[in-house]
């Protein structure tokens, strides 16, 4: 499985020579999420919706939409998300069939579960 994360702005004349470049190597935009992307909410003390099925080979976002910071943190799977600030959002590629359940470190009882079929 791999994982992204959206991290703070930059500089806007960093991000501006980055573009450039990347624009230069065709880079695809990362923040554009892929076809097939399942969403998730993560609010002030819960995950909307709380199961998600997803195609395997397809990817999940969660993206926090509460006050909060979250954290994205599978109960047995090696991916976690640092603590992600309002608007952030975290994405996870799943490349292998199985049932993922995961919660936020930050908020007890906050839980949630991923189904790839």
């Amino acid at each position: 499985m791999t994982s992204r994360i959206r991290r703070a702005p930059v500089l806007l004349l960093v991000a501006g020579a980055a573009s450039l470049a990347l624009t230069a190597c065709g880079a695809e935009d990362f923040t554009q999420p892929p076809p097939g992307t399942v969403f998730v909410s993560a609010r002030d003390s819960f995950f909307q919706p709380e199961t998600v099925t997803v195609t395997l080979g397809k990817s999940v976002r969660w993206t926090n939409q509460g006050a909060l910071q979250h954290t994205v943190v599978a109960d047995s799977a090696p991916w976690q998300s640092s603590l992600l600030a309002p608007t952030w959002w975290f994405e996870v590629l799943f490349d292998s069939a199985g049932v993922f359940p995961y919660h936020c470190s930050q908020h007890t009882g906050m839980t949630g579960t991923v189904i790839v079929q």
